[in-house]
């Protein structure tokens, strides 16, 4: 079986698992896309969608429904009653809710709903949104995205904390009373700006929130900046360093996995975090010039800009591809390195270009790696999951008539 590294939000469990640890004891359900149909449940045999989970005759109210890392498509409703924890293993970087249909993607009215990005990019309407959260329902550390015809979450008396929505409509619609919290989040890059004002009557409680507008006396807690995420654009929502996000959260929450105060947002800031990296060691051409691979953008399920993979320095106008697989490696191979562990995935050929006569190194190839995430041809790459990927080429001149680049490692976000 291959094995499939994936990479999720650090401290995110625990976090959550502290945040319940003062509980009753509850039963566990656990979910997997990936397990075999007619699952019990049971950490042997997953449920494979997670509304079979939470309408199981077994799944009890207070009941933690468990979900491992994957996309699941279709929509999820708790009813009132049942106050379900709906809680990823991994965090949103790695758990996606999405759907196409229905008036919302995740409907709450009752429990919560921890560490997903839930996304809603088709529909419309008056009360069309991404996430319903009702009297008594929580949204925790979710990534919610949606489209210009979408409100992002739309309260009846639920609260949401550490949140970051954006794409929508609104990010936030409150209806009924009282009127619900919105604490530690973010709320930016929407159609229309979220509106803090605290002189309104009953107006909703923001607090600790980095949002695009503040009127009236808006608490002094929240932020009217840019948030500084890496990029709205790419969908790649860690902080940067320079983020005003960064230790700025209510001083009363839990703190973050460095032991430091919390972050506003989902991601708490990690320094060490990189959209790709270069590692491995390039071969040498037959002209002495060593091809360099390169990036721009981020590897994105849903992201609508590419993530286009390069290596410059190659002979002109020679055939090649792009290979990849799911683990690291840095073997010898025919004068120089594999790094890319088995078993191995090709990409479709590609042509170097460059120079239109002779030979020199003027070639470069390039690859959209969102094109081929997004159409599906590999089950595999899904959000959260690791890929290492290199360039093969022709060259002719060499005692191994190919050669190979250095090798790229970088994460597939939702």
């Amino acid at each position: 079986m291959l094995a499939i590294r994936r990479v999720g939000l650090v401290g995110l469990g625990l976090a959550l698992v502290l945040s319940t640890a003062l509980a009753l004891p509850q039963n566990t359900v656990h979910v997997d896309a990936d397990a075999a149909p007619g699952g019990d449940g049971s950490a042997a045999a997953p449920f494979q969608t997670i509304q079979s989970a939470v309408d199981a005759a077994t799944t009890l109210a207070g009941d933690t429904v468990l979900v491992a890392p994957g996309v699941y498509v279709g929509r999820v409703s708790v009813p009132f009653g049942r106050a379900l924890t709906v809680r990823s293993s991994h965090g949103p970087l790695a758990t996606v809710i999405c759907a196409s249909v229905g008036a919302d993607t995740a409907r709450f009215a009752s429990g919560s709903l921890e560490g997903f990005t839930v996304l809603k990019e088709s529909g419309g309407g008056p009360d069309a949104r991404v996430v319903s959260c009702d009297t008594g329902a929580w949204v925790r550390r979710c990534i919610v995205l949606g489209a210009p015809m979408l409100d992002g979450i739309a309260f009846d008396g639920g609260s949401a904390e550490h949140c970051l929505v954006s794409e929508c409509r609104y990010a936030t619609r409150f209806f009924g009373y009282p009127s619900g919290t919105v604490s530690n989040s973010i709320l930016w890059n929407n159609s229309h700006p979220t509106v803090v004002d605290s002189n309104s009557p009953g107006s909703p409680s923001f607090r600790y929130c980095v949002v695009d507008h503040v009127l009236g006396s808006g608490p002094s807690t929240n932020l009217d900046v840019a948030p500084l995420v890496r990029s709205f654009t790419s969908r790649d929502f860690h902080l940067r360093s320079t983020s005003p996000c960064i230790d700025a959260g209510d001083p009363s929450a839990p703190l973050d996995p460095d032991g430091s105060r919390a972050d506003i947002g989902p991601l708490p800031f990690d320094a060490s975090w990189m959209p790709f990296a270069v590692y491995c060691t390039a071969q040498v051409n037959s002209l002495g010039c060593t091809p360099a691979i390169g990036a721009e953008g981020n590897a994105s399920a849903s992201a609508a800009v590419p993530f286009e993979i390069t290596c410059s320095n190659t002979l002109n106008n020679r055939t090649g591809l792009l290979f990849y697989g799911y683990g690291p490696r840095a073997t010898a191979y025919q004068g120089g390195f594999l790094c890319v562990a088995s078993p191995l995935r090709r990409t479709a050929l590609l042509d170097s270009g460059g120079s239109s006569t002779g030979t020199d190194c003027s070639g470069v190839f390039a690859f959209d790696f969102n094109a081929h995430l997004q159409g599906g041809v590999d089950p595999l790459l899904e959000p959260g999951v690791e890929v290492f990927a290199q360039f093969w080429s022709r060259d002719p001149g060499a005692s191994f008539p190919t050669h190979r680049s250095d090798a790229l490692r970088f994460a597939v976000l939702p």
